[in-house]
């Protein structure tokens, strides 16, 4: 199964759900603003493993946002606390294709202090909610279909 509707925040650099009333917490100030984001599709409850995917990546309730769950550190949340993820699908992102595909855009990074999906292509990492900014160390490089 996929679901689309899945935003860039221009503020945060962060992906979130943007089918819901409420746009979501953004730790930059407000809420998530999605003005010039593409349309994401992620694929979610996928019950067989998937060459190059990582599984275990939820929706945040209280933010919006996707974040990874397969730590044992949930991350900070800009809506107070840790991220919550009750209700979530389980989705699966693709990472470190060996080549690129179309309607793919590469350069997707996981953020170690917040457990975020954050945007590295832009000349600012984006507002982190455990500190600063968004750190990248250790990520792999995901791909996301735009639709």
């Amino acid at each position: 199964m996929t679901q689309n509707n899945w935003r860039w925040c221009n503020k945060c650099q962060g992906l979130a759900f943007a089918g819901n009333p409420s746009q979501g917490v953004c730790p930059a100030g407000g809420t998530h603003s999605h003005s010039g984001s593409g349309d994401y599709t992620l694929l979610k409850d996928v019950n067989v493993p998937i060459p190059y995917g990582q599984d275990n990546w939820r929706w945040c309730r209280k933010c919006e946002a996707l974040t990874y769950a397969g730590n044992s550190e949930l991350g900070a949340c800009p809506a107070n606390g840790t991220h919550d993820h009750r209700g979530s699908g389980d989705y699966q992102l693709l990472r470190n294709l060996p080549i690129s595909f179309a309607g793919y855009q590469d350069n997707w990074r996981w953020c170690f202090r917040c457990q975020g999906m954050t945007y590295a292509g832009n000349a600012s990492p984006g507002y982190c909610p455990a500190a600063g900014l968004h750190e990248h160390s250790g990520s792999a490089n995901y791909s996301l279909h735009q639709a």
